[in-house]
């Protein structure tokens, strides 16, 4: 069975080592991560939810979490920094360019042995991360039915027809 709190989960790693006292430079950098990581999963589950179905008992399991599964980081950012050409509700807009900002700043956590963050850092990426995902999860089953397509599907025909439908 799916965890259901995966998002909610890394979110409060998040929150518990950005407010950590004086948190470690790991620290600061694992809340950061943790923090993209809360949107990424939020992004999963809305997708699995929105193109397969929200009760367990009456979706099929295994294409719940191939679509959970499908999502690729990279192909996801690209999305996300998309998404401003297409008329998505500002509730998804703001969870786009979260989602982007967050993961460049994770990669950056994640591999950059040469940058320092700040505890406040960590703590306005944790508060990004939560805000965006309260947004997402405030849109309609409609909007979030749309964004799920957008960020999973993108073959070489569905970004033709983005082309021609956005001029992008």
């Amino acid at each position: 069975m799916p965890d259901a709190k995966l998002a909610d989960g890394h979110l409060a790693v998040a929150r518990r080592l950005a407010m950590t006292r004086r948190p470690t430079q790991s620290e600061i950098r694992r809340s950061i991560s943790s923090s993209y990581y809360a949107v990424f999963h939020a992004l999963a589950r809305t997708c699995a939810n929105s193109l397969v179905g929200r009760t367990p008992s009456q979706r099929p399991n295994k294409a719940w979490v191939e679509v959970y599964r499908g999502l690729n980081h990279g192909v996801c950012k690209k999305a996300c920094e998309q998404a401003n050409k297409v008329a998505f509700p500002v509730c998804i807009q703001g969870f786009a360019d979260a989602f982007q900002q967050l993961q460049e700043h994770r990669h950056r956590a994640d591999y950059d042995p040469n940058i320092r963050f700040t505890k406040a850092e960590a703590e306005t990426w944790y508060e990004i991360s939560r805000l965006s995902i309260v947004s997402l999860r405030s849109a309609n089953n409609v909007d979030k039915k749309a964004f799920a397509a957008w960020v999973l599907i993108s073959s070489q025909g569905a970004k033709s027809a983005r082309r021609d439908n956005n001029g992008a």
